[in-house]
């Protein structure tokens, strides 16, 4: 077969000598080669072929990296790196390389889809941020930096595998320049580029390099554009030299999830400054893992004995677990504090307040030395985000526990009252004065003030809780309480 020049969707370039394959359509190109689907009829099976262009055959540069690239990927002998099968380098001829055909769509379609911006599919995006992760810290065990990581160098399979593709632009640890020797060459994506990449520092680029580059794969799934936006290719470029990207929560349109715990990670990757950024690929990878099974470090904070940790009535801005120690739960019920329960290790307490936005239900007070993790209401809100039915279930869960709270507090202070009651008719068949008829009535002013005294009611509550009781004539004037005898 011929190159045919203006032909560029059918394989007519030559076949390597001894390779038995039948092209059979385009898979993608781009300024360096082309991908066709072929068939490797030796072994019955379709592959991937990978093509320099052949105007490029004689460029010693081109041909270079074009080799390098299938060298790179066939070392990397990973899950998420697809494997090369064969290499043929005949500058005369042809230059290719076949490899395992990616069925499905790259990271970027995935992320342009309709229906990304909610937290499902949020959380979608950073599964596959996790496997790509594996690949490159994989990669850096073997002293190799991606140097163009981005959403359009990830497919994403059919069948949820997850490859990273592209390795062109790969650099070698030992082939890196010196610093006098470094040509100053910015080589990459300038949307994604690190700020050492951006102003040709090449002999810079390290592990923290593909950090950088996989903070800004973060950043166009949070904020759905890339890092860097210009109008030209050299303006954005140099917003890259300059490595400050807006932060992504002021350019996202409307509505997308930011969860806190996000933002900070993507924050630390994308700092300018290579000692500011995860050192390592494994390090981001932990911290997006632990926000995913919301198994981030808690602050932990260490209260004495007697210290108020909740106040009843407060706001409610975060919850608390116990770790060691021991807390009191009381309640003011009918103005008497009342003890409800001793709370342990492994409890935690405040949550209602905080998942419902009312005051805190009761007081929290520390009976010996006690260490509490603090769970903050942006940690609560990222656990409430990762599916909207356990929201659903949490948020009516806690409405429910506060309702039963308004209910319990409600009995109690009902109780409170019928005690006063109590009081008040002990008064009066003890203390008091025999009527006529029967009755018997007391002094009222001084039996409410013993009343309310003993039983921590408010006068209040106990003057309407008399009123309402039958075969009672309480007249405020006279300061009489009288009470007559049941009927028969």
């Amino acid at each position: 077969m011929f190159w045919k020049k203006d032909d560029e969707s059918t394989l007519t370039q030559p076949v390597p000598p001894g390779w038995d394959i039948t092209g059979l359509g385009l898979l993608g190109k781009g300024g360096m080669a082309r991908v066709f689907r072929v068939r490797d009829e030796a072994l019955g099976r379709e592959v991937a072929l990978k093509v320099l262009r052949p105007e490029l055959l004689k460029q010693d540069e081109a041909l270079a990296t074009f080799v390098d690239e299938a060298r790179i990927t066939a070392q990397l002998d990973h899950p998420n790196v697809p494997p090369v099968y064969a290499l043929s380098n005949d500058r005369k001829r042809s230059t290719c390389f076949t490899m395992k055909v990616l069925e499905g769509q790259t990271f970027q379609h995935m992320l342009e889809q309709p229906r990304q911006g909610g937290i499902e599919a949020l959380f979608a995006a950073i599964e596959v941020l996790l496997r790509v992760c594996d690949a490159v810290a994989f990669a850096h065990e073997k002293g190799i930096f991606h140097c163009d990581l981005k959403p359009g160098n990830v497919m994403v399979g059919t069948h949820g595998q997850i490859y990273v593709v592209d390795w062109g632009l790969a650099r070698r640890r030992e082939r890196l320049p010196k610093p006098g020797e470094d040509d100053r060459r910015a080589v990459g994506t300038p949307a994604y580029m690190a700020p050492e990449q951006a102003r040709g520092q090449n002999h810079l680029i390290d592990e923290r390099t593909d950090t950088f580059l996989l903070g800004g794969m973060l950043y166009r799934v949070l904020a759905g554009k890339p890092p860097y936006v210009a109008a030209t290719a050299e303006a954005t470029l140099e917003l890259a030299r300059v490595g400050a990207p807006p932060p992504p929560e002021t350019v996202a349109p409307p509505g997308r999830p930011m969860p806190p715990g996000l933002l900070a990670i993507c924050r630390k990757a994308l700092s300018p400054e290579k000692a500011d950024r995860f050192q390592t690929a494994g390090a981001l990878r932990k911290e997006l893992e632990d926000f995913m099974h919301g198994t981030a470090k808690l602050p932990e904070q260490v209260f004495q004995p007697g210290d108020v940790i909740v106040r009843e009535g407060d706001p409610g801005d975060c919850a608390y677990i116990v770790l060691d120690g021991h807390c009191q739960v009381t309640r003011l019920v009918a103005g008497k504090r009342e003890n409800l329960r001793l709370l342990g290790p492994g409890e935690m307490f405040g949550e209602a307040a905080v998942l419902t936005n009312n005051p805190r239900l009761a007081t929290v007070t520390a009976i010996m030395e006690t260490r509490v993790a603090v769970v903050q209401r942006s940690f609560l809100k990222d656990e409430m985000e990762r599916t909207s039915l356990i929201s659903l279930a949490i948020r009516a869960v806690a409405s429910a526990f506060v309702d039963l709270n308004g209910q319990t507090a409600a009995l109690l202070a009902d109780q409170a009252v019928a005690r006063a009651w109590e009081f008040v008719l002990r008064e009066v068949a003890f203390s008091g004065r025999a009527e006529a008829d029967g009755a018997r009535s007391i002094a009222w002013r001084a039996t409410l003030a013993r009343a309310a005294e003993a039983s921590g009611v408010e006068p209040g509550l106990i003057t309407r809780r008399v009123q309402r009781q039958p075969g009672v004539r309480l007249d405020e004037v006279q300061d009489r309480l009288v009470v007559s005898p049941p009927r028969r």
